[in-house]
């Protein structure tokens, strides 16, 4: 496997992504959603980081649970899982998504035409990852902390699960698997 980003890169570079959505949202008060698992270890640190550099922005998480790859590496048809809770005010808002990585762009489409549907003025996606091929709806993240050429990524809630259920999660760097 090669090392794609470093604990120490990646902290920097959540920590230069907080900066980009305090300058962008800090008075607007958007929703984050996480979507699960994937997106747990990059929208924790991402959270705490926000909340170190601007506490008064008191950022609200939501979480979303998604299946797009199952137990391998093929793309299936994703689909929501568990949606947002109920008592999570959405209409009107701006929703910012967090996701482990960008790839086919299949997860994203669905939950920003889900999250608009549900009634969000707007909605944008930031990752830890966003690999460089081409997508046929979602063409790049709004935010994205690192950028990869294609190959199946590891770390930071990307998993193999043709390794082990949740095989290399909760690495807390990146690497990539040829």
């Amino acid at each position: 496997m090669k090392q794609l980003a470093t604990q120490a890169q990646i902290d920097q570079a959540i920590a230069n992504l907080a900066s980009d959505i305090i300058d962008d949202f800090g008075d607007k008060r958007p929703l984050f959603v996480a979507l699960l698992r994937g997106a747990m270890p990059f929208a924790s640190k991402l959270i705490f980081e926000i909340t170190k550099q601007a506490p008064d922005m008191h950022p609200e998480l939501d979480y979303m649970m998604t299946s797009t790859y199952g137990d391998g590496r093929e793309t299936k048809t994703p689909h929501v899982l568990a949606d947002l809770s109920p008592s999570t005010q959405i209409e009107g808002r701006t929703v910012i998504v967090l996701d482990d990585v960008l790839d086919k762009g299949v997860t994203a489409t669905l939950i920003i035409k889900h999250l608009l549907g549900l009634g969000a003025k707007d909605v944008k996606l930031a990752v830890l990852v966003e690999k460089d091929i081409e997508r046929e709806d979602v063409y790049h993240a709004d935010y994205a902390c690192f950028h990869a050429e294609p190959g199946w990524l590891v770390g930071m809630g990307m998993d193999d699960a043709t390794t082990a259920k949740d095989g290399f999660r909760w690495l807390e760097e990146i690497r990539i698997i040829p």
